[in-house]
């Protein structure tokens, strides 16, 4: 009996040293390797059908600072806003696929984006409610004329034909719909005659993306109807074929691999580290995240790649990830002194700014990305300069609320939740020879501020529950159940042996 005891205690050595292999190294191995297979896009994949057509749709809030005291500001007064919203949005993404690379590593694609308003999510909100909110398209149009010597001419007609280029304008506002404000449109350009007409034809052929002509001849300006349908731009990104580590990494845009939007590093023109492209479209992410890592997000709205870093880990309706957000320099530390002066393009005059023509802290001059002088800061300016907070009222900024962040499942690369959040502003200011704008303060003028993210849905969350957390889940019971079950029965039959063996050699008692 003592001979068996030892024999199933070494027998437990080995289940516990078996278990041991395969919770630290077989079922990690083979996990990782099914992860690496399983996020590769590759022709008629699950990956693939899941890259074409995202499984969910996106969540598009937006948030409208309404103007409440108008007539004042046009008097000098500091303007008041009130936001109102969100108002939300299903977007839904789908991929047209043009080609794979020769090596399957790389595939391009045009992405088509649409838009449904979601009634219930906006409620009591709805596309209808009225707003008074910055004359976007006009302000534009004084600004660029102002800030170009070769229409500084165009500025002498513009005031004279105001009224027949803007719909009489009795200031720098506009009374509207959320509907027009946001997709369909604010009416401009309406049967011009004459000089106005030269005007509209020259508004229309300035190539903003923002406006666009109706069927009738008259122009609208929109802040997102031209992202409502197909898209242009043709994206090459990395499949994850022979780096897993790469998937979804934005390769190229438009052909190129880097922008020509911002400033470059020398006057032999190579490229600065503004007009890099790194990083995927935050629609995914590669696997095996780690804590304490970073990564890039690039976003086409705002012409520019964006650092995201871990904060801390979570767990998303059961599903543990790492929260990622990004950084106190996003737009706060630009200029010459951060080395990354190729932001401060410079494009406006007499605005609120340093002496090297950066803006402040918290702001970003995204005139050369939009072709239209719009500022980009985070909503409610949160973490933005005195200078430019100071002049509005009614601004509540809260890092909870309005931070950019992302929740991912580290294993897969996954994204659980998030939202990117930024603001779009433009400068209020008087304009040389424009009569409606000499009473007008200088502002940083807020206009709206949008979430675009995502929360992974019921179905989603027991789909991933069912592929990858309940494995994993089986695999460890079957790891700390083989390991510990063989110490277990081990120490049981070794103890046992040393017990019966002290009975055997005791001496009998006389």
């Amino acid at each position: 009996m003592l001979h068996w005891s030892l024999i199933v205690s070494a027998l437990g050595v080995c289940v516990a040293a078996l278990g041991g292999y395969c919770g630290w190294v077989l079922f990690p191995n083979m996990v990782h390797k099914k992860v690496e297979q399983s996020v590769v896009i590759a022709d008629g994949s699950e990956q693939y059908k899941r890259f074409v057509d995202l499984p969910q749709p996106l969540n598009f809030k937006v948030y409208i600072f309404n103007v409440t005291n108008p007539d004042r500001i046009q008097q000098g007064a500091i303007p008041i806003v009130e936001e109102i919203g969100p108002y939300v949005y299903k977007q839904f993404r789908q991929k047209k696929v043009k080609h794979f690379s020769r090596d399957g590593s790389k595939i391009s694609y045009v992405q088509n984006v649409h838009f449904d308003f979601d009634a219930a999510a906006s409620a009591p909100y709805t596309q209808d409610d009225r707003i008074v909110a910055l004359n976007m398209h006009m302000n534009s149009v004084l600004q660029i004329s102002e800030n170009d010597p070769g229409l500084a001419l165009l500025l002498v007609h513009l005031n004279a034909n105001l009224k027949a280029v803007f719909n009489d304008p009795r200031s720098m506002f506009v009374s509207t719909s959320v509907r027009e404000y946001l997709f369909d449109g604010v009416r401009f350009c309406i049967n011009p005659q004459g000089i106005a007409k030269a005007i509209c034809n020259q508004i229309k052929e300035s190539g903003s993306k923002t406006i666009r002509e109706k069927s009738d001849g008259s122009l609208a300006f929109s802040f997102f109807g031209h992202k409502n349908g197909s898209g242009h731009e043709v994206y090459e990104v990395h499949t994850g074929k022979g780096d897993p580590m790469r998937v979804l990494e934005i390769q190229k845009l438009d052909d190129s691999h880097n922008l020509q939007v911002w400033l470059n590093a020398s006057a032999e023109g190579e490229t600065s580290v503004c007009n890099q492209i790194n990083g995927t479209d935050a629609s995914g992410y590669p696997p095996f995240r780690q804590r304490g890592d970073s990564m890039y997000i690039f976003s086409a709205d705002i012409c520019r790649s964006v650092q995201l870093f871990y904060q801390a880990d979570i767990q998303y309706q059961g599903i543990p990830g790492y929260r990622y957000s990004i950084g106190e320099n996003f737009i706060n530390d630009i200029g010459p002194e951060h080395d990354n002066e190729c932001f401060c393009v410079d494009k406006l005059a007499n605005v609120i700014k340093r002496k090297n023509g950066c803006l402040y802290a918290g702001a970003l001059d995204l005139t050369t990305c939009l072709s239209a002088p719009v500022i980009l800061t985070l909503p409610h300016m949160l973490g933005a300069s005195n200078e430019y907070r100071k002049m509005i009222r009614g601004l509540k900024p809260d890092a909870k609320k309005h931070q950019t962040f992302v929740d991912v499942q580290s294993l897969t690369g996954t994204p659980l939740q998030g939202g990117k959040r930024v603001q779009f502003n433009m400068f209020l200011k008087s304009i040389n020879r424009i009569g409606i704008t000499e009473n007008l303060p200088t502002v940083l003028m807020p206009s709206i501020w949008v979430e675009e993210g995502i929360q992974l849905n019921g179905e989603m969350v027991a789909f991933f529950k069912k592929k990858l957390i309940n494995t994993l889940k089986t695999l460890n019971i079957v790891h700390w159940a083989t390991l510990c079950g063989g110490i277990g029965v081990s120490v049981i039959c070794l103890i046992y042996y040393i017990y019966q063996k002290g009975r055997v050699e005791e001496p009998p008692v006389k």
